[in-house]
């Protein structure tokens, strides 16, 4: 009698479902009381030959032979949708989900071997599916990189049956447990290079000269002893104010004293208007030093020819006292010698001699905790290396930098600034070293409807491959729905990554590359190049680099205008945070060795190898039509290439002098009008957007997911003129781009020489 009454309540709900009777006894795997029936559900993963989508082409499985890293956290979400073979459109509350946790192991797939089979208890009428997963993150590093760096890094993965839950955000590369040790890090060396260029001969600092002592024990020789009646009370910044010697005001600068303003003046004087951003990482601050101190040293040990340069050498001596205090020296020369070898002092002595330090600026009725550090700053820092700042917080060398105030007479990290990547405003937010994300990890994504058999199957039956996947199947296959004598059930397309990978590889265009000396001297000594009388009679050139395989070295890669949140297809969307979009940059430092090295130039132009960086889909959506996408114009994409400059040779670029040894950033536009037209898809899936009818919305933008976009960036014989020492705002056209570029598609975009700096 239960067998009977369990049999009417299955032919019950098939009436009502719209499902044949006769099938009813068939299948022992239908159960009548979840409306489901167990099957052999299969899927297949995309593994494409050649190049398709992976930092290292390990992390990235960007090629065909690079090794499958499994599929883990994996999510099945079914739908009934009214029409049969139709992928998912837009976003819905799905009726039934799966947690699939790890679905396939590392190495169990290839290109050969893609299919995966399950056991699954499907829905009667699911005729959809969604499919998300993700790669383990791997343990294999490389040159002490983390593996957030190597593999990607999420802040957030989250997937559930829920419309509009879906969603998966880009981590944050500052942590926020790091963040005050960071701001309070650019507060302490603001306040540091304000008292350094405040010292001053005033107050208990004004007093009788007559013979000192200097830091290296070597007595000072002053030759003018000099009351404090002799001389007036002057600080640094007073050489540089009335254009004359401030001891003798009627007259010009005396030699020694003309060394102190110029080095005051080219500190302190940062042209913000024209786009120079002053390097303010931990290594720029210590070849600063090593220049100011140099010059300080020079005064300190000349031979004055009056009283005026006998301040001036005073003066000198007292720099020289207060930079030991925070910055240490392998030689401190007492004959006027360059000082080498400058380090930091330990960043306990730094703090305890920053603390002490009674000199620091001071303007009535002006307070300056906006950009010094208090005590319970400065207690964050007691483990800092202040040499690997702000590398050390995962940032590039180049996303910090310092202004100057001149009312206040004091330096200052800026947090809003119009031309830097490290301020501004973004979509309505403040811009700053918070916006610096870590490149995607290896996502999937599959969107298909299904294919049913009701004959049960074995794994060799199944097709295995994307083009045995997406050709002829069995006749015993067909679109209809999951109903009560399914036994075998496909997804018709592949599952895709859901992530898109750029390739960058980098070349030289010419064997001889220019500086810009020339415009940079030009510009400090108020020359006209504009001008044919002015330029003729400037005799002044650009340095010539003869570039080898070691000049130049590509240490990482910066890309903008990524949002960080995307959505249930893997588009950028918003969050309901301020601003409602999140941009931002990915920062890939995880180069590998292979890839920084750039060969010698040759006419074929062979660039390194190249340097793989997962991203999100950049698509730009501007709403819809009748169902039908219509987008804006797709953005650009600014990224900054981060070189070594290891020629043996200091160079100037856009505005400042990079040592040899130092660090600077060529930009380069990625125009997704300029690239080779991507290969749209034909079979196997349908690319994001899609339009209400299910069909995608075929509009080619720099990264696309599933695509590989194919960068070759070329160094120009001018492309060092535009090497700029901080990394400029990748949101605005306005900087100087040092790059050419190659975008290739590889069934994506491809650009080919992209020129770094123009030619």
């Amino acid at each position: 009698m239960k067998r009977l009454l369990i049999l009417l309540s299955a032919c019950a709900l098939f009436l009502l479902a719209g499902c044949e009777r006769e099938h009813i006894g068939n299948n022992p795997n239908y159960d009548p009381e979840t409306n489901s029936v167990l099957t052999n559900f299969v899927f297949n993963v995309s593994m494409a030959s050649g190049e398709k989508t992976r930092q290292d082409a390990a992390a990235t499985q960007a090629t065909a032979t690079s090794a499958f890293r499994g599929i883990t956290d994996a999510v099945l979400l079914t739908y009934q949708q009214p029409t049969n073979g139709k992928i998912l459109a837009v976003d819905a509350t799905s009726p039934k989900g799966y947690d699939l946790s790890e679905v396939a192991s590392p190495g169990t797939l290839s290109s050969t071997d893609s299919r995966r089979v399950l056991e699954m208890s499907l829905p009667l009428q699911t005729n959809t599916l969604l499919f998300y997963g993700r790669a383990p993150q791997g343990t294999s590093t490389f040159d002490s990189y983390t593996a957030k760096e190597c593999y990607g890094y999420l802040d957030t993965y989250r997937v559930n049956e829920t419309s509009g839950s879906a969603l998966f955000t880009l981590g944050k590369q500052l942590q926020s447990a790091d963040s005050a040790k960071f701001y309070a890090a650019e507060k302490l060396f603001a306040g540091i290079f304000s008292v350094i260029m405040n010292t001053n001969l005033k107050g208990t600092n004004h007093v009788a000269i007559d013979g000192t002592t200097s830091p290296t024990g070597v007595a000072t020789t002053y030759k003018f002893s000099l009351a404090t009646t002799a001389y007036p009370e002057i600080g640094w910044a007073d050489y540089v104010l009335g254009g004359n010697s401030p001891v003798e005001t009627t007259h010009a600068l005396y030699p020694a004293e003309e060394k102190l303003a110029r080095a005051y003046k080219q500190m302190t004087t940062i042209n913000t208007a024209g786009g120079e951003l002053r390097a303010a990482s931990g290594e720029a601050q210590m070849r600063t030093i090593q220049d100011l101190w140099t010059i300080v040293n020079e005064v300190r040990c000349l031979d004055p020819l009056n009283s005026a340069e006998t301040v001036a050498k005073f003066l000198a001596n007292s720099i020289f006292i207060r930079i030991n205090k925070y910055f240490d020296a392998e030689t401190k020369p007492v004959n006027g010698a360059p000082v080498t070898g400058v380090s930091f002092q330990p960043i306990a002595t730094m703090i305890s001699n920053f603390e002490a330090d009674t000199d620091r600026p001071s303007v009535s009725g002006q307070t300056y905790t906006d950009i010094w550090p208090s005590s319970a700053d400065l207690a964050t820092l007691t483990s800092l290396n202040p040499a690997n700042f702000p590398f050390v917080f995962n940032l590039p060398r180049g996303a910090t930098h310092m202004g100057f105030d001149a009312t206040r007479k004091v330096f200052y990290y800026p947090t809003t600034f119009n031309t830097s990547g490290m301020g501004g405003v973004m979509e309505g937010g403040s811009f700053n070293a918070n916006s610096y994300f870590y490149p995607a990890e290896l996502l999937y994504f599959g969107n298909s409807p299904v294919r049913t058999s009701d004959t049960d199957h074995v794994v060799a039956d199944y097709p295995t491959g994307s083009a045995a996947w997406n050709g002829t199947w069995a006749t015993d296959w067909n679109g209809a729905a999951v109903k009560a004598s399914t036994r075998s059930v496909a997804m018709k397309y592949d599952i895709n990554y859901g992530t898109a990978l750029l390739a960058s590889k980098v070349k030289y265009g010419v064997g001889t590359l220019k500086d810009n000396n020339r415009a940079v001297q030009a510009e400090f000594q108020g020359v006209n190049l504009s001008n044919p009388t002015e330029a003729a009679a400037f005799a002044e050139v650009d340095k010539e680099i003869a570039v080898t395989g070691t000049s130049f070295l590509f240490t990482g890669i910066i890309v903008g205008g990524q949002s960080r949140n995307v959505g249930w297809d893997f588009l950028p969307i918003a969050t309901g945070e301020t601003p409602a979009y999140t941009y931002g940059f990915v920062y890939d430092r995880a180069v590998p060795s292979a890839s920084q090295a750039i060969p010698a130039y040759t006419a074929a132009g062979a660039p390194s190898e190249p340097n793989y960086t997962m991203l999100f889909d950049n698509f730009k959506a501007a709403g819809q039509s009748a169902g039908i996408w219509t987008p804006a114009t797709q953005d650009k994409v600014y990224v900054a290439l981060e070189f070594k400059n290891n020629s043996g040779q200091d160079f100037y670029g856009n505005h400042n002098l990079i040592r040899d040894g130092g660090y600077f950033y060529l930009i380069a536009e990625l125009d997704p009008a300029a690239g080779t037209a991507p290969t749209w898809p034909t079979s196997g899936y349908v690319l994001p957007p899609y339009n209400a009818d299910g069909t995608s919305n075929q509009v080619a933008r720099v990264f696309m997911q599933d695509y590989l976009t194919d960068v070759t960036f070329t160094l120009g014989v001018n492309s060092l003129k535009h090497a700029y020492l901080t990394v400029p705002d990748l949101r605005s056209g306005s900087m100087t781009l040092g790059l050419s570029v190659d975008v290739n598609w590889s069934t994506g975009m491809v650009f080919d020489d992209v020129i770094l700096g123009g030619n």
